[in-house]
């Protein structure tokens, strides 16, 4: 059964006193235990539609339902016991520690008086624990990386202990290891806490590995919404991210954006077949030179799996190319330039 319920929504600002709509009637659901990725372009709505879940900003119109109550209709209190929020470029206002901000989401527990239970630093340490932020849990948030920093804020969102996490563009200040561990994490937690988490993100294949659900927005048509695969399947991403200059595709097959480069030549390529990592690379190689490979070129690339070369061949004439970049020079003179000026 659906945990959050969003109900003929439209989401968008007001210009003077017009209402100006970002996205219209949007029609979706997401259960317990789900990790959701919102993928789509700059501008299209990722951030409003997040802020508007949030309460942060007003519904243009529609009904978002959260454990069946209507967001708009109860307390705030309330709210923040069902919604915690992570947004882009979040910045502290005072020179707390890192424990005394993570120590912050517990907030809406503990009364105006702000006395700690048991409970309370019990979620805290799990929260610093989870996050990995307890080597500098005693340093002020102002000393710390915006990855160190950006990871703290998680660490907040997991301390208001809430069924449903927001985050803005989690990962955008991290680096490789840490955006994979964010994610794994945040996946972690969707499974084993049953609480539902969705993440704004243009990281479309690293998303694609953790989430389980895709709503992918489009700029004014609505979010189409699906598990990875399903979207692979049905050619949803390969539509949504047709390039009109062709400077790129989704590759279906691979999961991945290939940029389409302009063709440097033909080449006629003949796997190895003994060493499949060898033949892959250079095929990826040749292309992102700008070969394409095609049985009637008169240049031939063959990779060596034996001799850990490459053998290269064109009107009747061998040459020996012991790394890539080697190869591709080759073929390149081979193309481009007579015999005798090799």
């Amino acid at each position: 059964m659906a945990f959050l319920c969003l109900e003929n929504v439209s989401v968008g600002y007001f210009v003077g006193k017009k209402p100006f709509f970002v996205q219209q009637r949007l029609n979706l659901s997401a259960r317990k235990g789900e990790l959701i990725a919102l993928i789509g372009n700059n501008g299209c709505g990722k951030s409003t539609l997040l802020r508007s879940i949030a309460h942060l900003q007003p519904l243009l119109s529609g009904k978002i339902f959260i454990k069946n109550k209507n967001v708009a209709d109860i307390t705030p209190n309330e709210r923040a016991r069902l919604i915690s929020i992570v947004l882009t470029g979040q910045q502290a206002v005072a020179s707390f520690t890192v424990r005394e901000l993570v120590a912050i989401g517990r907030d809406p527990y503990t009364g105006w008086l702000g006395n700690f239970s048991a409970t309370d630093e019990s979620i805290i340490d799990w929260s610093i624990e989870m996050t990995n932020v307890k080597d500098f849990e005693n340093r002020t948030i102002h000393e710390l990386s915006d990855g160190e920093r950006q990871r703290v804020f998680i660490a907040r969102a997991l301390a208001q202990d809430t069924p449903l996490i927001l985050l803005d563009e989690p990962t955008s200040h991290l680096d490789l290891s840490n955006r994979v561990n964010i994610l794994l994490l945040l996946q972690k937690l969707a499974h084993e806490t049953g609480k539902i988490i969705l993440i704004s993100t243009h990281e479309l294949e690293t998303a694609m590995q953790v989430a389980d659900k895709i709503w992918l927005m489009q700029k004014g048509k609505g979010i189409i919404e699906g598990s990875p695969e399903d979207l692979i399947i049905n050619g949803t991403f390969n539509e949504a991210f047709k390039d009109k200059a062709s400077l790129y595709r989704f590759d279906s097959e691979l999961g991945v954006f290939v940029i389409q480069h302009n063709s440097g030549g033909k080449v006629k390529f003949l796997p190895s077949k003994e060493d499949k990592l060898l033949d892959k690379w250079t095929l990826k190689a040749l292309r992102r030179r700008g070969f394409a490979v095609s049985n009637s070129a008169h240049v031939e690339v063959r990779p060596q799996a034996k001799q850990r070369n490459w053998l290269v061949l064109s009107d009747g004439k061998s040459f020996i190319a012991n790394t890539i970049s080697e190869m591709l020079d080759c073929v390149n003179k081979l193309i481009n330039t007579p015999f005798h000026y090799l």
